[in-house]
């Protein structure tokens, strides 16, 4: 059977589907690697197709460090990437699908700074950050109408604060 926006592979035993936007992923996660030299890169590790410690597991937000001078390979490969990553001093084979790997950025930047694949972001995380959001525009909006009632309670023309009270002379 042959799909135009997927292809078949074999790996260990089994059959994995690699989507050409997976493959587009992995191209735009080497090129900023290989730019950047040092990058994060956030997996929704929640899922059972993601192979790294069983601590580690259940996290939609892990954030995993790729850095060219570790002393182990990093393969990225179009359907996922694969590495032997240290965790606490202790070395585990790790396999993460393109599919779940939902950001990338430096670790000296936001996140807002690198590249981000809502498609492939779990729900739960775009919740919080809906509702950070919300806050943040909430706190603004206090903040902008504080400082509007500040400036309308100064008086100008007589360099002294006014409110509700009345200057008697």
């Amino acid at each position: 059977m042959r799909k135009i926006n997927e292809v078949l592979v074999c790996r260990r035993g089994g059959k994995m589907s690699i989507s050409f936007g997976d493959a587009l992923k992995a191209k735009k996660i080497r090129e900023y690697f290989n730019d950047k030299g040092r990058i994060y890169i956030v997996v929704d590790a929640t899922s059972d197709d993601v192979m790294v410690p069983d601590f580690l597991k259940g996290d939609p937000a892990l954030r995993l460090v790729l850095n060219t001078r570790m002393p182990q390979p990093i393969y990225i490969r179009d359907s996922f990437i694969e590495s032997n990553f240290s965790f606490s001093g202790v070395s585990h084979h790790c396999v993460i699908p393109m599919n779940r790997i939902w950001a990338a950025y430096m670790p000296d930047a936001d996140i807002e700074s690198g590249m981000i694949w809502d498609e492939s972001m779990p729900e739960t995380v775009k919740i919080v950050l809906e509702a950070a959001d919300e806050l943040k525009d909430k706190v603004e909006e206090q903040m902008q109408a504080e400082s509007t009632a500040k400036v309308d309670s100064f008086d100008a023309t007589k360099g002294r604060k006014v409110g509700h009270l009345r200057v008697i002379k």
